[in-house]
């Protein structure tokens, strides 16, 4: 199987060729393709009319990945997907790896990420995607154990005969011995970070993260399993339509 490794973090980033690692030594065929540049925050954007339409990649050299080509790419993590699901670094994928972000991607302010926009956009785009975050703390980041259930996921993900997948997985900052187990999860109402605006002008403000509300972790979402010590797995679904009360038959011209 052959998978693509992307973030949002850029590739200078640690825990991309953490996961990048993963996947080479589990045996499958891989290629990184991650922005050039911190690309936090851009959920699913593909970056509009970048250059007037011209993408571009360099590629880099990584000796810990043996054959694996990697690029670095003029744009946020959504691109390096659908750039690589159109062909521009060898054939299309069937799995897209994103991650390890530093720092959760809890709750519905999931939708901001670029890590698990990547993931959704796998998912549009005839692949399954996973979605890789790890918890910062004070100590040192245990990318180990960020990206210890990748293999495992990957061979379920691949059992999957229709549709497309998109995994979100939130570890942990512990050495594995020390996480509690895995459980799958609901999404969090919120995410684990908070934010707010601090005036600095009449027109300017600065956005400050701030760290969640604990008494906003409700048992069997993603943010409060984290917190209790597991890693959290969750299913998300991407862009569709559904039935509901909402009236929208009869609009008028």
């Amino acid at each position: 199987m052959r998978v693509l490794i992307t973030n949002d973090d850029g590739v200078a980033s640690e825990g991309l060729w953490a996961l990048a690692r993963r996947v080479v030594d589990a045996g499958y065929e891989a290629v990184v393709a991650a922005p050039v540049s911190d690309m936090t925050g851009m959920g699913g954007a593909i970056g509009g009319d970048l250059n007037g339409g011209e993408l571009e990649a360099k590629q880099i050299q990584r000796e810990d990945l043996g054959p694996t080509e990697c690029w670095a790419v003029s744009g946020p993590p959504a691109l390096c997907v659908v750039m690589t699901q159109l062909g521009a670094f060898g054939d299309p994928v069937a799995m897209v790896v994103s991650g390890v972000n530093p720092g959760l991607n809890c709750g519905r302010a999931a939708l901001h990420s670029g890590t698990v926009g990547a993931a959704l956009t796998a998912a549009n785009n005839g692949a399954h995607g996973i979605a890789f975050s790890l918890d910062v703390t004070a100590g040192p980041m245990n990318w180990d154990s960020s990206v210890h259930l990748l293999p495992e996921l990957i061979e379920r993900l691949s059992l999957i005969e229709r549709g497309r997948r998109v995994v979100n997985v939130n570890v942990p900052n512990a050495p594995l011995d020390e996480i509690a187990g895995v459980r799958v999860t609901e999404l969090a109402k919120w995410g684990d970070a908070a934010g707010r605006l601090i005036s600095t002008s009449e027109h300017s403000w600065l956005f400050e993260r701030q760290s969640g509300d604990p008494q906003r972790r409700i048992p069997g979402t993603d943010n409060a399993a984290v917190r209790d010590g597991f890693i959290a797995v969750s299913e998300l679904i991407g862009i569709r339509t559904q039935e509901s009360d909402l009236d929208l038959g009869d609009l008028p011209l």
